[in-house]
Order: structure tokens, then C-alpha cells, then sequence
């Protein structure tokens, strides 16, 4: 067997099989193959050792292939973005084993492979879990449209003490087969609040807390509304709409008319990506997320969904499900310029059992993060609600 090795200082096989894993959603749903570019423009001859290699890695990885170009000047800001984070260097002569060694071990590194729930409609949900069997249960509800890895390290950070729950939002992820996206089942908060109990139902959870973050919240508030089976909440930087109770910033006014753009057919939607694929869409986004960020922007089909999905949480009144009893955290920051900290404050005070943390650092984004800090705090608040001496306390 040939020793393991990568020559001439490019990407290591297993740093690349992560990456390619880590856009895998967004590379599934662009019509291929993607173009994507090496970290600094190379010579064409140096080309060749890397495209092999990617073809090598996606094959082995299950995904669709790749066209490598020489530099980036023509992508657009969905290729650009996995070109980042792809970071490709032109590699040295790379073995076949380290090849299968590097997908076998990406493929298994958690948060691992997505496990599907159809939902009460019939429509597939890419779900993951992790945590012991029988320790007290958490949905993670993350933000609408977003891929598991956005959420990921909330996941890693509360499944050492709990079943912890996730999954990415219905119509918009393709399978992990490369069948596609499918039919679009029903977009409305009742249809998304419902598939938090369906997923529950599908890994035989019988009760759970609820952590939303961002649009997750208003999900998680309408599931905790429909069913005690949410029998705790914890709602992060929630984007809310409250009519004239409180403010929205300037962020929350400009998606929500995007949305209802879109939502209104395939024609505006085409419209709005093609000038959203230009790459200045980019400098408006976190670099060590962008990838994520940007996954319902990549094609008209997938704007036009979430405009739909996305504008139906951003546009249903939460005053309606403000009288639910749980326990509940709410927590926000100063500085969220993206969902007004106004909003969670107004959500705190109607709850009849919610307390409110405003943090006076981090943005809407670093709550994505689970930073020791929030991490700690979520921990706190589990702690008080799911241990049987401490509830009510």
C-alpha cells in the first residue's frame, strides 16, 4: 500500500473531503457542474492534479462533480463562496487510499449523514441527532432556509447531556441521492410548526425543549402554542413579526419585501438571483459562513421557495401565541442590528412564564456560534427545566 502523502503544499485530502461535505447542500442544489476556483489564480498546467482530485473526492463523497477553472473573475457569488471555502491549492500526487480514507472519515465526522422524516404532508425532512438515547430531549430549530452546518455547533454543544434534534427546513434541501428538491409541500407556520413534532415522532421523542434561533423561534413559539408536548422554550434573537408593538430594524424591512417578491412566482425570482448572484452579494456576508448564508439564494427555484417558507414566518402575527405556558428563555443582544432586540423584549414580557437576556455583546450571527458564554447560559436554563428537583424553580 502506498504511504499517505501530499506533496507541493496544496490541500490535504481530508481538509478538502470536510469542506466539500460542508457545501454539499449547495453544490446538490445548482444546476452542474458548479465552477469553482483554487484559493490564487494558478497556472493551467497545475490544473489537472487538482481536478482530479476533486473528481476523485466527490465521487467518492457521493456528490456531484466540480469544473475546476483557473481563477475566480467569472463566478458568480454562490461559486465563489464554496471556492472559499474549499481554500484548493493544487496538490502533489495524492494516493487512492488517502483519497478513500479522507471521504470514509468526512463522511462519518458528526454531525454525520442525515437521517429522513417524512412529515405529516408526506414531504422529506433532512434530519439529524445526536446525544445519549435517554437524556432529556431538545429540538434545535435553526434559522429558515439555513443548512445543518449552520447549526452544528449548538447541536456538538448540547448533545453531551441531551437528545438533541435538528433539521433543515422542508423544499429546500435536495436528497443526499441527487434526486433534487422535489414538490413543494405546504409553506405556511402551521405546516413548519407541525414538523417539529413530526421529527420528534420520527426518532420516538416523546417531549422536548425547543430552541429556536432566529425564524426557529417563531416555529418553535407556534409548536410550543399547538402542543404540550414542547414542555420548555428558549428563543434567540427571534425575528418576530408584532405589528405596530414593536420595531423591526432596517435588515427586517428589506428581506421582508424581498420575500414577498419572490414568493409571488418563479419570474421574480429569477429576476432577484440573477442580480443576487453577482459577486458584490458576498460583501455583505460573514466569510467563514457564507456558504450557508447564501444556500437559498442559489437558484430562482430555491429563492422562490424561500420566499415562500421564509415569508410566512416573517409576516404571521406572533401576539397569537403569546399566552403559551412554558418556561421559557428569551434571549437577544444591544447589538442585533439584523431582528430588533425590541422584539424579544415585547415577546419576554407577554409570555406568563418567560425570562429575558439581553446581552450586551454579539451580533444575530455569533449566536450561531455557541460560544462558551450562550452555551452556558442555554446549559443553565436546560438544567432548571428538564432536572425533576429543579423544574419550576
Amino acid at each position: 500500500m502506498r504511504t499517505a502523502t501530499t506533496t507541493g503544499g496544496g490541500t490535504s485530502p481530508a481538509a478538502l473531503a470536510r469542506a466539500l461535505l460542508d457545501t454539499a447542500s449547495i453544490i446538490r442544489a445548482v444546476p452542474g457542474p458548479m465552477r469553482v476556483a483554487p484559493t490564487e489564480p494558478v497556472a493551467t498546467g497545475h490544473l489537472p492534479p487538482a481536478q482530479d482530485l476533486l473528481d476523485r473526492l466527490t465521487t467518492a463523497l457521493g456528490l456531484p462533480g466540480l469544473d475546476l477553472v483557473e481563477a475566480p473573475d467569472r463566478l458568480t457569488a454562490v461559486e465563489l463562496a464554496v471556492s472559499r471555502r474549499l481554500a484548493l491549492r493544487p496538490p502533489g500526487a495524492v494516493a487512492e487510499d488517502e483519497v478513500r480514507q479522507a471521504a470514509r472519515a468526512a463522511l462519518a465526522a458528526f454531525p454525520g449523514p442525515a437521517v429522513v422524516v417524512p412529515a405529516r404532508d408526506g414531504t422529506p425532512l433532512r434530519c439529524w441527532v445526536a446525544g445519549p438515547r435517554d437524556a432529556p430531549a431538545v429540538a434545535l430549530v435553526s434559522a429558515c432556509g439555513m443548512p445543518v452546518g449552520l447549526a452544528a455547533k449548538w447541536l456538538s454543544a448540547l448533545s453531551a447531556e441531551h437528545r438533541v434534534v435538528t433539521w433543515e427546513s422542508r423544499n429546500l434541501f435536495a436528497a443526499d441521492d441527487g434526486t433534487g428538491l422535489g414538490e413543494a409541500g405546504g409553506h405556511t407556520l402551521d405546516a413548519q410548526s407541525a414538523d417539529v413534532l413530526d421529527v420528534l415522532d420520527g426518532f420516538g421523542i416523546a417531549h422536548a425543549h425547543a430552541l429556536g434561533l432566529c425564524g426557529g423561534a417563531v416555529i418553535a413559539l407556534a409548536a410550543a402554542a399547538r402542543s404540550d408536548r414542547i414542555t420548555s422554550l428558549s428563543l434567540w434573537h427571534g425575528d418576530y413579526e408584532l405589528g405596530g408593538d414593536a420595531p423591526k430594524t432596517a435588515h427586517q424591512q428589506d428581506i421582508e419585501a424581498l420575500l414577498a417578491m419572490v414568493s409571488r412566482g418563479r419570474t421574480q425570482a429569477a429576476a432577484m438571483h440573477r442580480m443576487m448572484s453577482r459577486p458584490s452579494t458576498l460583501d455583505t456576508l460573514r466569510p467563514d459562513i457564507a456558504h450557508h448564508l447564501i444556500h437559498p439564494y442559489a437558484t430562482p427555484d430555491l429563492l422562490h421557495r424561500y420566499g415562500l417558507l421564509n415569508g410566512a414566518l416573517m409576516t404571521a402575527d406572533c401576539r397569537g401565541l403569546l399566552d403559551a405556558p412554558q418556561p421559557t428563555l428569551v434571549v437577544t443582544s444591544h447589538r442585533d442590528t439584523t431582528a430588533h432586540p425590541a422584539g424579544s423584549a415585547y415577546v419576554a414580557r407577554r409570555l406568563p412564564r418567560a425570562e429575558l437576556r439581553t446581552l450586551p455583546h454579539g451580533d444575530h450571527l455569533t449566536a450561531f456560534d455557541a460560544a462558551g458564554e450562550l452555551v452556558a447560559l442555554a446549559r443553565d436554563f436546560l438544567h432548571t427545566v428538564t432536572v425533576p428537583d429543579r423544574r419550576g424553580t
